[in-house]
């Protein structure tokens, strides 16, 4: 609290920072009431090694003034796990110690290392007595050091949340989402899925088919049957995804998939998918579903999506 006296914070702004193995993410939302969100800020900045990227991100928060906003920041998919379990019948409060010792064989390392959060699984088909929770499950030490720089740039740190809710976050702006939507999130080296509906998030599943397994000849011609070859890997998790929501849920199917930007121009990716799912597919635009105070070209959007997504949590407080 003594930090929030010292410099005149702002009110109903929410900033995301997310470093990454090659640089940090920056999208700051403000929400007003009746209006859309707006984006204030939206940035990607390269660094290049660890010394750096921890210069780099103090000279970033101090030029930008994200010290005087409260912050979320993301885990990176490779640092933690998300899984379903039974929900233990246990008082809520006590949810997540009696989770930590039911996953405790479900992960490569000692549970007394783990930090551990739970939230909601909707339910599932009627006639199952079984209640589910995801469990996220990362290493305490990661977190602990991703939080510490963080803190250490002087950003007013509030959650440490995951890509998945990030997701749902703009999911829940989309007009399909009322049906059911799925989105796909496909970044340099891995992706990711999410089916949410009415602003719940259902299932989630990660895919290792980013866009560095692109063929590199594809860096010299848009080789059609190269991308086709390319997304049919992913394609197949996208089916695997829409075949358990609709044998685990009392739902009517997905009824879109929306693809979030790609770090390069790839044509007919939506097509593809669609004609392979047959489900509408599209490409998404940021810009439609949020005011914003600068151009986001395709690339800055593929670069700062998850920041978005994560800016966009409504759940925090409001200093």
């Amino acid at each position: 609290m003594l930090g929030l006296l010292k410099k005149k914070m702002r009110v109903n702004t929410l900033v995301a920072v997310c470093p990454d193995r090659e640089g940090v993410a920056v999208a700051q939302i403000r929400r007003d009431h009746n209006v859309p969100p707006l984006l204030e800020l939206c940035h990607y900045q390269a660094l290049d090694t660890t010394q750096q990227a921890k210069a780099g991100l103090q000279k970033l928060v101090k030029s930008a003034q994200l010290d005087r906003s409260l912050c979320i920041s993301l885990v990176e998919l490779d640092d933690y796990s998300l899984v379903m379990v039974e929900a233990p019948e246990v008082q809520p409060e006590e949810m997540v110690a009696a989770v930590r010792w039911r996953i405790k064989d479900l992960i490569d390392f000692d549970v007394n290392d783990a930090v551990i959060d739970v939230f909601a699984v909707p339910d599932t088909k009627a006639g199952v007595n079984k209640t589910m929770v995801y469990a996220v499950i990362g290493r305490a030490t990661e977190v602990r050091q991703r939080i510490e720089k963080l803190l250490v740039a002087g950003l007013q740190l509030e959650v440490v949340d995951i890509p998945e809710l990030a997701l749902r976050n703009i999911a829940a702006l989309l007009p399909e989402d009322v049906a059911g939507v799925a989105m796909i999130y496909i970044g340099q080296d891995k992706g990711l899925i999410t089916i949410t509906r009415q602003q719940t998030l259902y299932l989630s599943r990660r895919f290792a088919n980013g866009v560095n397994a692109l063929p590199n000849t594809l860096m010299q011609n848009d080789d059609q049957d190269d991308i086709e070859n390319w997304l049919d890997g992913i394609i197949v998790e996208i089916q695997r995804s829409l075949d358990y929501y609709d044998s685990h849920f009392s739902l009517p199917p997905v009824s879109s998939l929306i693809i979030t930007p790609l770090s390069r121009e790839l044509p007919g990716v939506a097509r593809y998918m669609s004609e392979q799912l047959d489900i509408p597919a599209r490409m998404l635009d940021v810009a439609t579903l949020i005011d914003t105070e600068q151009e986001l070209n395709s690339q800055l959007q593929s670069q700062c999506i998850l920041a978005i997504g994560a800016a966009l949590r409504s759940e925090s407080p409001t200093p």
